[in-house]
């Protein structure tokens, strides 16, 4: 089905901080962090997108916003004054709150216009199109100095009511053109693929969606981008268990038919890190519906030049679950484990590590139930390996909060630069907090080689921080972004 890409751009000045002023110019070199790793004013610091889907707005409810915590020296949203929160109503985005829109159920980050700036993509499930109900849009909020401003509008690929368009994103260069493109599923078994380039005055000549990606036949529970094969194009992996490889002609946008990597129904997150530095973004999918929790872990390989098809390595694919690194509780059935990940180099040391939420799992010898807690992992030469392996949860000391039921502690995780340091920093989400309101507890530091995550500075961010109603349990932290993507080697030679 040929559809072409509607843009709006919309005009008007930036959107509206929480706090006069919250939206600051550029203060140092831009150059020295790329658009692709979430800097969206283009001052050398990684900034903080954290979602509240169920955010009361103006009074209404589920409207939907999405918060934004400048980085600096110190970490993200420091102060009041580098907090932003974005929501329909605000100047600039289009569209006004409504009810159930749910705006920023999904967020991806990527240079859409590749201008230097990060730019931040919002799916808004819920939206209506003209008499399509819960049609679901998808946006562009553009960076700039000042920080994000005026946005513009993803046409809806199809026609069908109630399919959720943009309910789950995934940012990534796709077909190797040095621009990013936009992955959006919905809950019609659909994924459509905006690549080419995206721009403030419209599509490049060649933006345009691909068709049905032919999921197992339910929604898409979430998309996945990275390079897995060291081509120098990121790949796409659905949840369910499916790889959509990179290399493809002009025809697929550059994707090729998909490998199956395993997972299932069960799988509710991914990630993609290189853990044993060879070049190649490994895959590690969590199965948190799977009893108490797994994880599968999956090396990258390359492909030959000779045959780009891609293959899994099976003898080193491997499933755990938490029992397996001596972390501390018993798999219960219901824990979650898994269904937080991120991964990253937090120590400097070359290798990607990997952060795991165990959400459900009850603390304080299993006094206080659905706590949540997460499991640090460190990459080396052979893959993960339990060698410094850190537990957090809310009553570990120097982290913000303490341990409550229900909190969900480890519900979503991202590692990233926030201090620009050059190490990545967990921001860990805790979706229950405060009887649904959501929390993040953000800058626990990565650190030197010698020395695993600190805690020192460690701060919470609630709704309140950014000046958002606590009513109807915004659930702040509901999809987190701006971690950059692998970085690719050559591909090896014929033979």
């Amino acid at each position: 089905m040929a559809t072409a890409v509607v843009l709006a751009a919309l005009t008007g000045g930036l959107l509206v901080p929480t706090v006069a002023g919250s939206a600051f110019a550029a203060t140092g070199d831009r150059a020295s962090v790329s658009g692709r790793y979430g800097d969206f004013n283009g001052d050398g610091h990684v900034d903080l997108a954290a979602s509240a889907p169920d955010a009361t707005v103006d009074g209404v409810t589920g409207a939907g916003a999405v918060t934004i915590a400048y980085g600096s020296a110190d970490g993200a949203g420091a102060t009041q004054a580098e907090r932003l929160t974005i929501s329909q109503s605000s100047k600039g985005v289009g569209g006004q709150a409504e009810a159930g829109d749910h705006f920023g159920f999904s967020v991806a980050i990527a240079d859409f216009n590749n201008d230097g700036f990060a730019d931040l993509a919002t799916g808004t499930p819920g939206e209506d199109v003209g008499d399509d109900q819960d049609a679901g849009i998808v946006q562009i909020l553009w960076g700039s100095p000042t920080g994000l401003s005026s946005s513009a509008r993803l046409a809806d690929p199809t026609s069908s009511d109630q399919h959720a368009h943009g309910r789950t994103l995934a940012a990534g260069d796709f077909n190797g053109d040095g621009k990013d493109d936009l992955a959006a599923g919905n809950t019609s078994a659909q994924a459509w693929l905006y690549a080419g380039g995206i721009t403030k005055e419209g599509a490049d000549s060649g933006t345009y969606p691909l068709g049905n990606l032919n999921a197992w036949g339910g929604e898409v529970v979430a998309l996945t981008a990275g390079d897995v094969t060291g081509d120098g194009a990121d790949d796409l992996l659905f949840n369910h268990g499916e790889l959509y490889q990179s290399g493809g002609d002009a025809s697929t946008l550059g994707l090729q038919p998909p490998v199956t990597v395993g997972g299932g129904r069960d799988s509710y997150s991914s990630v993609f890190g290189d853990i044993n530095n060879d070049g190649y973004g490994d895959i590690v999918v969590g199965r948190a519906g799977d009893h108490g929790g797994q994880i599968t872990y999956l090396p990258g390989r390359p492909v030959s030049q000779t045959d780009p098809s891609w293959t899994v390595d099976w003898d080193r694919r491997f499933t755990l679950d938490q029992g397996a690194f001596d972390t501390p509780g018993d798999n219960d059935p219901y824990d979650r484990y898994g269904a937080g990940l991120a991964a990253g180099d937090i120590n400097g040391d070359g290798y990607d590590d990997l952060a795991v939420g165990d959400p459900n799992e009850d603390t304080d010898t299993d006094t206080v139930a659905d706590a949540g807690h997460v499991t640090v992992l460190y990459g080396g030469s052979i893959g993960l390996t339990t060698t410094n392996r850190q537990v957090f949860d809310q009553g570990t000391e120097g982290v913000p909060g303490e341990n409550e039921a229900g909190d969900g502690f480890g519900s979503r995780l991202l590692l990233s630069d926030l201090n620009g340091d050059g190490r990545k920093d967990l921001t860990v989400a805790a979706l229950g907090e405060d009887d649904g309101s959501g929390a993040l507890t953000t800058t626990l530091l990565g650190s030197d080689i010698t020395i695993t995550i600190t805690v020192t500075g460690a701060r919470s961010l609630t709704p309140t921080s950014y000046l958002l109603s606590t009513d109807g349990q915004p659930h702040l932290g509901s999809s987190l972004q701006g971690h950059p993507p692998i970085t690719p080697r050559p591909l090896p030679e014929a033979g």
